[in-house]
């Protein structure tokens, strides 16, 4: 079990400098903040949401429960208050809508973009997202790589979310490869955890891309 902590790289050199043990047999890739620079079209179709349905959020919220399905995230942040109040499941779609609006403008976080490309073919690669399958297809097929991976995994898909280690362990079973020889690469707080606990060597996305 290891963590990867790839700090203070400079613009020149992000490309070049992301490890890959030689051991590795599968990458498995967030999609949201680790694939695509699309943070700031969910983040913003949240606040949106918030607003027009008054309920509160803030920053902070939005970065713990980062990587979990909206309705999971939409559960959390309306437990303390009347939840008959909402249509959670109305509330979801809405928020995804509104971030599929603006997902043919994301750009690439162009280290991991480049990393995919030149290990297709080699490793086995994986998408696990939060997002819903329209969003992260869409995002996948903006960026010209949707076909790069053996599979995907959305919140639309009966698969633990990356708020329990199965969301991994899972995904190395279906592979045929052991935990440890599968490397994550991935921004988000439940994620980076549960990926940790999973036995897996893990790249903290915020410390090449913040």
């Amino acid at each position: 079990m290891s963590i990867m902590v790839q700090q203070n790289l400079s613009k020149s050199v992000r490309n070049t400098m992301i490890y890959i043990h030689p051991k590795t047999q599968a990458l498995i890739f967030d999609c949201d903040g680790t694939i695509a620079d699309s943070m700031i079209i969910h983040n913003e179709a949240w606040h949106t949401i918030a607003k027009r349905h008054q309920f509160n959020l803030s920053t902070d919220e939005l970065t713990h429960y980062n990587g979990i399905p909206t309705l999971q995230i939409l559960k959390k942040l309306t437990s303390h208050i009347d939840q008959t109040r909402f249509d959670l499941h109305k509330l979801a779609h809405e928020k995804e809508s509104l971030a599929e609006q603006s997902i043919n403008k994301v750009i690439p976080i162009t280290p991991i973009v480049d990393l995919i490309k030149r290990y297709h073919g080699k490793l086995p690669m994986v998408v696990i997202s939060g997002g819903s399958c329209q969003n992260v297809l869409k995002t996948l097929d903006t960026l010209n790589i949707k076909n790069l991976f053996e599979f995907i995994i959305t919140a639309d898909d009966d698969h633990p979310t990356k708020e329990y280690p199965e969301a991994f362990t899972l995904i190395a079973d279906r592979l045929g490869v052991e935990c440890d020889k599968c490397h994550v690469f991935e921004d988000g707080k439940p994620g980076l955890i549960n990926a940790v606990k999973a036995n897996m060597m893990v790249t903290d996305m915020r410390t090449i891309y913040p």
